[in-house]
């Protein structure tokens, strides 16, 4: 007898099952697919405990008739595609017919769906792959399914189910996605009787990804390219507003949410030079191409796509979010002031309460709490003995009649020169009773009438004072060291960069206030102030310079005398004998030994041998993973190598320069609108509009 067996129905579906509905998120996504698929304009997702015990999917689209909701429960029964060739150019989410049957394989489901011109609608009930019961019901035009007991039958796939809260944050992920695919469609996320988010389906991208991300929102460039039929459209994050990991890189082709190593590369690559080499990209993207070029059919989850030109999808991305960075990204800015605001909590309130009746709108409980508090904190403080007032000794009055400019510039009488000089005297008109000098040697006030004190009695009365001790002479405050020669730089006159490729602007009006530390100049403008890094900003120029001279000239082989060897592994080997021409290109020259072993006989000019073996292996690496754009991976390997050649191009942070080298950075990078970020991803200058100074000292709201 043999030992192959034909499975039964059941057992099939829910191996079927396995590969379409991993969990819960699975089947929100089919189902949200399908309603897109049906024309729905508002869907409402809502889950309990990660969506195992219960998820609901409702939208308005065109519903089902009767025969259609009993059909659509089997395998292999879809309305998206009829014969062979639709498969060559699908355009709808869903088409292969399995999700619904997959789904009510693994769970209790109910289908309500009505057609807004039929009269009545369906509700169908089938239990883990059985049809139960079909069945008229009024319900409104479009569908919800309702699944409860996911997996409830088959303990093997419950058990490797994660918990709740994990569950739900993958379901999350997927209406996120859903919705900022589909601006132009209402969703709504509710889990476990909260509401997640929900966007306004005004077709407006940003204000969908607010509703979903919140403040990500608010610091993205937005891309919008085409070429040669390709679209691009989307939002990509600030330099500044980077990650550690690539948890916010959405891709969706032709609206469908994707995973592509083409795409991420592509997007990475030009943010290459701008951010730090440890962290990633953000991005919202969606890559519009003729259906014919991209085949979604090769996973049943339908994640991963393939291209049948892969170069044209990378260039296209790779450009298109190049050209944003370049010229839609503005300066960094210095964090804006944000408004303490006071809030009742439940404490205040009860606080308050003793003071104030419920629902007196007239009166501030805010200031009623403040003035609690207070009061509370004087009545808590420790008591202090109030000190004795200090009682100033008795001082003889004395009558001076002399004039204050007189009283200055005449003789004094000898004895008395030493004290004149250490007593200030204050002389007013008579009319005004009381004067005040001081006593140096008391450090006390003298109370004195003026009219009362006599020229003579004056001289008296200094006579008597013993000369006070003469001061030390102030110190002089230290100046600070002048710069060595090391330290000064030699002047440098002001010019243009003149990069290649980039428009030179007009330079604004500018003042140079300072430099603080020697290493960051303030740049006064008409409206703001810039705070430049002045290393970051040469650094940047330098590169740029260098940048352009490479893509303009291939770069020169030099020969070596004894070739040097890399060992690599059959498939890298494979790949860098399929790009050898390419590679040569770059400025290598090697062959492939034993299938393992490359001998490097030549390598590009301007690097020593150990630095281009790196460079050699890691392009061969690259082209393995990615592969093959080798224009792009050279690219990228070389820019890479200039990053170390540009910074020691450049001036330093902590030496002193003249105001020509200083000009020419500031100049430059007012000149050119891509001296924004170092090629280390630093950003190479804050800004800080006087509005905002304004604000921060209170002359404006």
């Amino acid at each position: 007898m043999g030992i192959i067996n034909v499975l039964e129905q059941s057992v099939a579906n829910l191996i079927a099952a396995g590969e379409v509905v991993e969990r819960p998120a699975s089947a929100i996504k089919e189902m949200a697919e399908n309603s897109i698929d049906a024309g729905a304009t508002e869907i409402t997702a809502e889950i309990k405990n990660g969506g195992i015990s219960f998820l609901r999917v409702t939208d308005n689209g065109s519903g089902m008739t009767r025969e259609d909701a009993m059909m659509c429960l089997r395998r292999h029964a879809t309305s998206k595609i009829k014969n062979e060739k639709d498969l060559y150019a699908i355009m709808t989410l869903g088409f292969r017919g399995e999700a619904l049957a997959a789904i009510a394989a693994v769970t209790e489901m109910r289908i309500m769906t009505a057609r807004a011109d039929e009269p009545m609608g369906t509700i169908v009930t089938a239990s883990y792959g059985a049809l139960r019961d079909v069945a008229d019901s009024g319900c409104p035009a479009g569908t919800t399914i309702i699944c409860e007991k996911m997996f409830a039958q088959t303990p093997a796939r419950l058990k490797f189910m994660k918990s709740n809260a994990s569950e739900t944050a993958y379901v999350a992920s997927v209406m996120e996605k859903i919705a900022i695919s589909h601006p132009e469609v209402a969703v709504k996320f509710i889990a476990d009787g909260k509401l997640r988010f929900s966007t306004r389906g005004d077709g407006n991208l940003q204000n969908a990804i607010y509703s979903v991300f919140g403040a990500f929102a608010t610091k993205l460039a937005e891309v919008k390219y085409s070429y040669n039929g390709l679209k691009v459209k989307g939002y990509i994050s600030a330099p500044d507003n980077v990650r550690g990991n690539r948890a916010m890189q959405h891709f969706f082709i032709n609206e469908r949410s994707v995973k592509n190593k083409t795409l991420t590369a592509a997007l990475e690559q030009a943010f290459r030079s701008y951010i730090p080499h440890d962290k990633f990209p953000s991005c919202v993207l969606n890559i519009s191409l003729n259906h014919s070029m991209v085949d979604v059919n090769i996973h049943p989850s339908k994640l991963e796509v393939k291209f049948s030109d892969e170069r044209a999808v990378f260039d296209v991305v790779y450009y298109a979010v190049r050209s944003a960075l370049e010229n839609t990204l503005a300066r960094p800015a210095l964090d804006a002031l944000k408004k303490e605001t006071s809030r009742l909590t439940e404490e205040k309130l009860k606080v308050v309460s003793a003071f104030v009746p419920k629902d007196e709108p007239k009166y501030d409980k805010v200031k009623i709490f403040d003035a609690v508090k207070a009061e509370e904190a004087v009545k808590a403080a420790p008591a202090f003995e109030k000190p004795p007032e200090f009682a100033f000794p008795e001082v003889p009055r004395y009558k001076i009649d002399v004039d204050a400019e007189e009283f200055s510039t005449k003789p004094v009488e000898k004895g008395v020169e030493k004290t004149v000089e250490n007593v200030l005297v204050n002389t007013k008109k008579e009319e005004e009773p009381d004067a005040t000098y001081y006593n140096v040697r008391t450090d006390n006030f003298v109370r004195a009438n003026p009219s009362l004190m006599s020229e003579e009695e004056a001289a008296s009365l200094f006579a008597q004072v013993p000369p006070a001790e003469e001061a030390p002479p102030p110190q002089m405050q230290e100046e600070a060291p002048l710069p060595t020669e090391e330290e000064r730089a030699p002047a440098v006159p002001v010019r243009d960069a003149k990069i290649p490729g980039k428009e030179a602007k007009e330079i604004p009006e500018y003042t140079i206030i300072g430099e603080l530390y020697a290493s960051y100049v303030i740049m006064q403008l008409e409206d703001k102030v810039l705070i430049v890094d002045k290393h970051a900003a040469h650094e940047r120029i330098n590169f740029e310079i260098l940048r352009a001279g490479m893509e303009r000239i291939e770069p020169d082989s030099q020969l070596l005398i004894i070739p040097e060897s890399v060992t690599l592994s059959g498939e890298e080997a494979v790949s860098a004998a399929e790009f050898s021409e390419e590679i040569n290109a770059c400025g290598f020259v090697f062959e492939i030994k034993d299938s393992k072993t490359a001998l490097i006989s030549g390598v590009p000019s301007g690097f020593d041998i150990s630095k281009a073996k790196d460079m050699f292996y890691t392009l061969v690496c690259e082209l393995c993973e990615h592969g093959g754009n080798v224009e792009f991976r050279r690219k990228s390997i070389f820019e890479a190598a200039l990053y170390q050649t540009a910074c020691k191009a450049s001036i330093k942070a902590g030496r002193v320069y003249d105001e020509a080298m200083l000009r020419y950075v500031c100049d430059n990078l007012l000149r050119y609108d891509c001296i924004k970020y170092c090629p280390h991803g630093r950003p190479v200058a804050f800004e800080l509009t006087k509005r905002e100074l304004d604000r921060r000292f209170g002359r404006i709201k």
